[in-house]
């Protein structure tokens, strides 16, 4: 007849390896202080123990037992009861709640989608597939329009902290920036700012941050608003080595513009021109080959999407020609990307194009 295994009783110096016990049923099991993980009744061995925290948290090796007796401490104050299973159960419905709010955040939606949609379907799910007592476990999960806002703006600030913290810890303590002001559809002024350093022996490139110019956008608004991000979180202006910006005067200008603003500053700055601007000016006079065959494209496009009702006709020849795609794309002048697209585009769709022009007497 087998016998049942001896059960490990909790030792007190097993705080040393970060862990705590709770009672579960009259088992004792091991909870670590620091993730708040409870391990199974049979890992109350030191190896194992020791072992959980080189594995999950080697930061902690070398604190002593009286740092995770008062993470213990913290930990007994939060719990309801000795089995900790509502803390574990608040841990996890918190982290759900993190992981939807970056999901809504991911994918662009409005912050109510999280309590108004995606909540609601969760329990419909959950209740037709496993019942009405786990559906019910999902109502604790906080996703109401405050929560996920808070969520993302803490999941923001955290990502933030780490590039400066990066930016900060640079072998060489150098970095520079790129720098571009645009107004969106909504007439909002964004200034939009990349940092570019060198981190693990690897040049890395982030963004750094997104602000919006409520009024003018002029120089001098554009470098007090860089400056006072510099001063929030301590960016020395000694350490920027390089700019770049496009060539518009607040940018450009020799006695009040934004790069002679940042060179009283640190003098050693070296300025440069976008790449990209650059491309969109070379890009307004093209060889008359290449101009011939855009300005044919063009008429073609226009042609098809500038008529409701031929538009719709292409996309049903489209469909029934099973296309992979059913509409034509828009040339405009603000992004020099746009070409290269619609001439794709046309490519693409060739013999629909051909036979919708041939069924409209168009050569």
């Amino acid at each position: 007849m087998a016998t049942a295994p001896k059960r490990r009783k909790y030792n007190d110096s097993y705080i040393e390896y970060g862990f705590t016990v709770v009672r579960n049923s009259g088992i004792e099991k091991p909870q670590c202080v620091i993730c708040c993980d409870t391990l199974s009744g049979e890992s109350m061995k030191p190896s194992k123990l020791k072992r959980h925290l080189e594995t999950r948290h080697p930061e902690y090796l070398e604190k002593d037992p009286s740092f995770f007796k008062r993470k213990e401490d913290v930990l007994k104050r939060s719990r309801l009861d000795i089995t900790g299973a509502y803390h574990q159960q608040s841990f996890a419905c918190i982290e759900a709640s993190y992981v939807v709010s970056f999901r809504i955040a991911r994918a662009k939606k409005p912050h109510t989608i999280g309590e108004d949609l995606i909540l609601p379907c969760s329990k419909d799910i959950v209740r037709l597939v496993f019942g009405d007592e786990h559906a019910r476990k999902l109502s604790s999960i906080p996703l109401s329009n405050d929560t996920v806002q808070r969520r993302i703006s803490e999941m923001s600030n955290n990502i933030l902290m780490q590039v400066v913290k990066q930016l900060k810890s640079s072998p060489f303590k150098l970095f520079s920036l790129q720098l571009d002001e645009s107004t969106d559809v909504s007439s909002c002024s964004q200034l939009l700012v990349y940092v570019r350093y060198v981190h693990e022996k690897k040049f890395k490139e982030e963004f750094l941050l997104c602000r919006e110019l409520e009024t003018t956008a002029k120089a001098q608004d554009v470098f007090k608003l860089i400056d006072s991000f510099f001063q929030d979180n301590k960016i020395e202006w000694k350490d920027l080595c390089g700019i770049c910006t496009d060539g518009a005067p607040a940018m450009l200008g020799s006695r009040s513009g934004f790069q002679k603003l940042v060179k009283d500053r640190s003098p050693e700055v070296t300025s440069t021109h976008c790449m990209i601007h650059r491309q969109a000016l070379a890009c307004k006079t093209m060889p008359a080959q290449l101009l011939t065959v855009m300005t044919l494209v063009i008429k073609i496009v226009n042609f098809i999407k500038s008529s409701a009702l031929n538009t719709r006709l292409f996309r049903e020849l489209c469909e029934g020609m099973a296309a992979s795609h059913q509409t034509l794309l828009f040339h405009t002048q603000v992004r020099w990307l746009s070409k290269g697209n619609v001439l794709k585009r046309v490519l693409e769709l060739l013999p629909e194009i051909k036979l919708f022009l041939g069924q409209h007497g168009k050569h």
